[in-house]
């Protein structure tokens, strides 16, 4: 499995209560799109991907991937 550079763009709560984090990921040189990662918990944590490539500095969406179940191990932070 590969890794991936991201950075947090926003963290809120969801209506139940649960954390819902959003991430971009950090393109590199020559890469056009840049992915948008969303985390958050239902009865189990998620992870939905869309991919965003930029036209003369304009975000135009490219694809929304279906949400799977993020397979990680329980920390501190819940």
């Amino acid at each position: 499995m590969g890794k991936l550079r991201a950075d947090l763009v926003n963290m809120e709560e969801s209506q139940s209560g649960e954390p819902v984090y959003v991430f971009n990921s950090i393109p590199t040189v020559g890469v056009e799109t840049t992915s948008l990662f969303k985390l958050f918990k239902t009865t189990e944590w998620r992870l939905m991907s869309a991919g965003v490539t930029f036209v003369n500095k304009v975000p135009a969406l490219r694809a929304v991937e279906q949400s799977v179940v993020f397979d990680c191990k329980r920390s501190d932070l819940g």
